[in-house]
């Protein structure tokens, strides 16, 4: 069984949207959240899909459900206070429904720009390493920096950019995440992190930098972008 664990309670502080929180925004006349939840909805290895997001926009998510007609969201559970407590709350979920060796898949609601070939990628890494992060290579010289002077300068063959899906079977991500709230962590950034907070290997997958996070105004211009692309190769077939 694999299922799609969509973490979506974000408020778009740094979008400074005034309507709505930024999964709710409209590119190319269709909201965001839908257009990353229709990848997994159509993937013919996708069994269901979960999503966390604030309790004041699940009815505006169901309405949208509804209209798209999406039938593997199973269910909507409301996001807590940090992303963690968030992603913690849909495992949960996740594990009332399914076996504790679920392929779950990570992702967040605002990136849209996920492709079926990235998803199958990382169901296949799980049942073969067990876990899977999609990165980017960095292909910036990366700087450490106080004030406002450099402090060193990190060599990028090794240097990687983190993405999502971030993937695992659910038994084993559930766990360290029951660990991470016993030991008192309530806001780790990742599920990657509590991972090898915990000693456990992460397998890479390289991932296409189109799988952008729309997180800023300048994401969602690139956005728009990117599936203005994708629209013309439908058409032209290139």
């Amino acid at each position: 069984m694999n299922v799609a664990v969509i973490f979506a309670g974000g408020v778009g502080s740094r979008m400074n949207t005034r309507s709505a929180p930024k999964q709710f925004l409209e590119v190319h006349g269709k909201p965001i959240i839908i257009r990353t939840l229709e990848h997994f909805e159509e993937h013919p290895e996708i069994d269901g899909i979960v999503v966390a997001i604030l309790p004041e926009y699940r009815e505006h998510l169901l309405r949208l459900i509804h209209r798209y007609d999406l039938q593997k969201v199973r269910e909507i559970v409301d996001g807590g206070k940090t992303g963690q407590e968030s992603r913690h709350r849909a495992l949960q979920a996740v594990a009332a429904s399914y076996p504790p060796d679920t392929v779950v898949l990570i992702h967040d609601g605002v990136r849209p720009l996920i492709s079926a070939e990235l998803i199958t990628t990382n169901i296949r890494a799980v049942e073969e390493y067990g876990s899977a992060i999609t990165c980017t290579k960095a292909n910036e010289t990366i700087v450490i920096s106080t004030d406002e002077r450099v402090d060193a300068v990190i060599p990028r063959e090794n240097l990687y950019t983190a993405q999502a899906p971030q993937s695992f079977r659910l038994g084993h991500v559930l766990g360290m995440y029951d660990r991470a709230v016993a030991e008192g962590e309530n806001d780790s950034i990742d599920s990657c992190t509590l991972m090898v907070r915990y000693g456990h290997s992460v397998h890479v997958i390289d991932g296409p930098r189109s799988n952008i996070k729309i997180t800023t105004a300048e994401d969602f211009y690139i956005s728009r972008t990117f599936f203005e692309l994708v629209e013309n190769q439908q058409i032209i077939g290139a």
